[in-house]
């Protein structure tokens, strides 16, 4: 369902035409500019309802469409000076993958194991899993490791996982794939299962948000796969 960031890889197109020819190279700089021209295109970040410091997370879609999206791995210098947490933090994606100890690897790659530095790593491979470049399965692979690693951040995990499987739902509102509340249940019923988080159920108020003010889905689909006239399943 990339399709549905069609608007945000636009914008990113866009930034990264002016970062190969300007000598931008300021993260702060780059974050502002990221921040104007999604104002411009009318759109907003990856995000639920928190908007804490979220154009610096906003950061890891530039970072991808610029490497993968766009194929310009060759601007060294630019991934380098601008982006040195998303490169660290897929160095630790990866790391990880090929069986390093989710704790030693954050210690040594983001300098830390707290809550920043994990999730961090959890956005940028939730962010490649949205845009297509990254598996669904390398994610949950990633949470069911850090889960492991790290218990003291249960709550957050389980958190994240309800804001995922709210985001993945709201996509396929958004692109006609969800069409009324009975796929809406059956969708949320299987990426629980999925997820291995039957009690990370979202609400609806929040997959409302996200559709209509993340995605822009249109308002009268998203109010008729909400619409509470029909059977819920029951997790």
């Amino acid at each position: 369902m990339i399709y549905v960031h069609k608007r945000r890889i636009e914008a990113c197109t866009y930034i990264w035409s002016i970062l190969v020819k300007n000598r931008l190279r300021a993260r702060a700089k780059v974050v502002e500019l990221l921040k104007r021209t999604y104002r411009q295109y009318n759109i907003e970040p990856i995000r639920g309802r928190t908007k804490i410091n979220i154009f610096d997370k906003e950061m890891a879609t530039l970072f991808l469409v610029g490497k993968y999206g766009l194929g310009l791995k060759e601007y060294h210098e630019i991934f380098e000076e601008v982006f040195e947490k998303e490169i660290r933090s897929e160095y630790a994606i990866d790391s990880i993958l090929s069986n390093g100890n989710p704790e030693k690897v954050l210690k040594e790659i983001m300098g830390s194991t707290d809550e920043n530095a994990v999730f961090r790593v959890i956005r940028l491979l939730f962010t490649a899993t949205l845009l297509g470049f990254r598996d669904e399965k390398e994610l949950i692979l990633i949470l069911e490791k850090f889960e492991q690693s790290f218990p003291q951040y249960r709550k957050r995990f389980l958190s994240f996982k309800k804001f995922y499987i709210a985001f993945r739902i709201a996509e396929s509102i958004a692109a006609g794939v969800v069409r009324n509340r009975l796929e809406k249940e059956a969708l949320k019923h299987a990426l629980c299962i999925k997820l291995n988080a039957m009690k990370a159920a979202p609400p609806d108020d929040l997959i409302r948000e996200i559709a209509l003010n993340v995605l822009k889905a249109n308002e009268i689909e998203v109010n008729d796969a909400l619409r509470k006239n029909s059977i819920e399943l029951r997790l």
